[in-house]
């Protein structure tokens, strides 16, 4: 069992990392990018069209999956507090994080969008999702820190 924990620890630290590298991009400059462009709502909607569909939703609910399993395994035996907080960190500021804000940010972005391009919603969607964002990248990263210091 030792060794299953440990590969699962090593595919959380990767996958965290890798969430975390996605989330980079979007707070770095795609959501910079999508700011300035003549359509940046209508790009966002079918960003997040095309997201539901890629390489994308595997990574996240894997990432999840394994740190939730991590948290409930440290709890229940050998608890090293690195892992339990890593876990913990990525639960609840990406996952929730992600559940409570920037997905229902992204509906109201797509129940918003005109048939003309324009969207009213776009420069606030643009502030909170962002923030949320930032977040979430934060959360990542920190995590994959965690689990892989110990």
């Amino acid at each position: 069992m030792h060794e299953f924990i440990q590969a699962a620890e090593c595919f959380a630290v990767i996958s965290m990392a890798l969430m975390g590298g996605v989330y980079f991009v979007f707070s770095a400059f795609v959501m910079k990018a999508l700011q300035h462009a003549g359509n940046g709502s209508e790009a966002m909607v079918e960003i997040n069209r095309f997201i539901l569909k890629s390489l994308f939703m595997p990574v996240f609910s894997a990432s999840t999956l394994l740190a939730l399993m991590l948290l409930l395994w440290q709890l229940m035996n050998e608890q090293n507090i690195f892992i339990i907080s890593g876990s913990a960190v990525y639960i609840g500021g990406m996952f929730i994080c992600t559940a409570l804000f920037n997905v229902p940010l992204n509906n109201r972005l797509l129940a918003a969008q005109h048939s003309n391009g324009e969207n009213p919603f776009w420069p606030v969607y643009l502030r909170q999702w962002t923030r949320w964002n930032h977040l979430r990248m934060l959360s990542s990263l920190l995590a994959a820190a965690l689990i892989g210091a110990a």
